[in-house]
């Protein structure tokens, strides 16, 4: 079930300003044009990514130990934040760490948001719309294409209540 049209609106804005219109998209590339340099950094397990911002320097830190489709996710994640207006950074660094996700934290739902402009950004319903129906992709196969985890993939089907199946897992 979609939640913030807005935020998938967003990533669609995205995607049509710089013309992508095919996957895997190029997340590095959009971080790069958007002024964000990524650094690779070992955090603790609980901790996917970070924003820093210090004047006009605006940085990714990326949690170097995970698996590269985790760290995708997890730039476009905080890209959703900073283009969602998120205000969640402290007023000497603007450092923000996502908190961990509980329903009653009044943050819980901007992280929601985050996590669906992530999902639309890395795997837009017009592209999966064309492998799941016309080139009849599994679930396999689409994570790979879209270089994602089956998780996030599942997830990104449910919500736009697409069908997927399983073979070949």
């Amino acid at each position: 079930m979609i939640k913030s049209r807005i935020a998938r609106e967003k990533a669609h804005s995205i995607l049509r300003m710089y013309g992508i219109n095919e996957a895997p998209i190029n997340i590095d590339d959009i971080c790069s044009q958007l002024g964000f340099k990524i650094a690779f950094v070992e955090l603790s397990d609980k901790a996917s990514a970070a924003i820093k911002i210090d004047g006009e320097k605006k940085a990714i830190i990326v949690n170097s130990k995970h698996s590269k489709n985790r760290q995708r996710f997890s730039m476009a994640h905080e890209l959703g934040h900073y283009l969602g207006g998120h205000e969640d950074f402290d007023d000497e660094q603007r450092t923000h760490i996502d908190p961990s996700k509980k329903y009653l934290n009044p943050q819980y739902r901007q992280e929601e948001e985050a996590d669906e402009f992530a999902a639309e950004l890395l795997m837009p319903d017009f592209l999966l719309k064309v492998d799941v129906i016309e080139n009849k992709l599994t679930l396999s196969e689409l994570a790979t294409k879209y270089k994602v985890s089956e998780q996030a993939m599942t997830i990104q089907l449910v919500n736009l209540e697409l069908p997927f199946n399983h073979r070949n897992l």
